[in-house]
């Protein structure tokens, strides 16, 4: 800030002086004439000044355009890089969903095939036990057919007649 009022400053204390060097007494020749080269140099260097103050804004500017675009371009370098890494993370996450998704049902159908082969054999040992439960109850009547009708005919001899429900069963 003072860089900027120091030209108007000087130039206002050159004025001043160049003012105060005016006297009526030199209306003419020599101090007018040097007076008025004084003023157009001082306007010259005035003007040129400010020429060179407008050309270093400008150049600013112009500095802080390229380096605002550099880093707008390394921003969005980074952004891809960014984006790019989440696709890679994205694609890799679904590669490792898929590989335990498929890992799980090969998992799934394993245990399915296990208990499916255990209901199968569990299936088979209960048929073969009911057909042995079967035979023994089929071989017990067929006993206890013997046993009746070996009774009936041992009491029949010594004259004893069978009961209704049979010598085996009980009241």
């Amino acid at each position: 800030m003072q860089e900027h009022d120091q030209p108007t400053n000087v130039r206002h204390e050159l004025l001043e002086r160049l003012r105060a060097l005016e006297t009526p007494s030199s209306q003419g020749g020599l101090t007018e004439l040097s007076y008025r080269r004084a003023k157009e140099a001082l306007e010259r260097a005035l003007e040129e000044a400010r020429a060179i103050r407008l050309q270093a804004i400008e150049d600013a500017r112009q500095t802080r355009e390229r380096e605002m675009r550099a880093m707008m371009e390394s921003l969005q370098v980074l952004r891809q890089q960014a984006e790019t890494r989440i696709d890679e993370l994205l694609r890799t996450a679904e590669i490792e969903a898929e590989r335990m998704t498929s890992n799980a049902r090969a998992e799934a159908q394993e245990t399915l095939d296990a208990a499916h082969r255990e209901e199968a054999t569990s299936r088979a040992e209960a048929q073969a036990i009911r057909a042995a439960a079967e035979e023994r109850a089929r071989e017990v009547e067929r006993l206890e057919r013997e046993f009746d009708e070996a009774t009936t005919a041992l009491f029949a001899r010594i004259g004893q007649e069978k009961p209704p429900q049979g010598w085996l069963r009980k009241k």
